[in-house]
């Protein structure tokens, strides 16, 4: 297809399956840190806003994922993602709606307690194809 071009049905239900399955690694690299398969998930110049999630406006993609890598030190979690609204807007562009949920439990500290966190909500984002590949734009 060129650069001028529409996508067809096809063409676009494909791109939505890729989205899917990048969304799907997210999760299951974030569960099982691999932080450097999650970097590859996103464009370098990756936008991330948690302002809903009370964890702020985060700088960059190199700050993401060192607050991941802090914020889950001795924690299990599990990630799911849920009814994806995927939008393609462009041959290289498009935006998704996910229903998340989380669990997440740290291991005893030194006062003996377990902590733990049931998150629930949606992320908003933002993709882009760069060299056949989709990427993470805006988390």
């Amino acid at each position: 297809m060129g650069e001028g071009m529409v996508m067809d049905t096809v063409e676009k239900l494909d791109a939505i399956e890729e989205i899917k399955k990048l969304k799907a690694r997210y999760f299951r690299f974030v569960d099982t840190r691999q932080w450097d398969s999650l970097r590859a998930l996103f464009t370098p110049d990756a936008q991330f806003d948690a302002e809903a999630s009370g964890l702020g406006r985060i700088a960059d993609l190199d700050a993401f994922i060192d607050g991941a890598r802090t914020n889950l030190t001795g924690c299990t979690s599990v990630h799911h993602g849920h009814c994806p609204e995927i939008e393609i807007t462009s041959l290289t562009a498009a935006s998704g709606i996910w229903a998340m949920e989380d669990m997440l439990c740290w291991e005893a500290g030194p006062s003996g307690s377990e902590r733990a966190v049931h998150g629930f909500g949606h992320y908003f984002e933002d993709y882009r194809k760069i060299d056949g590949e989709w990427k993470i734009v805006r988390w």
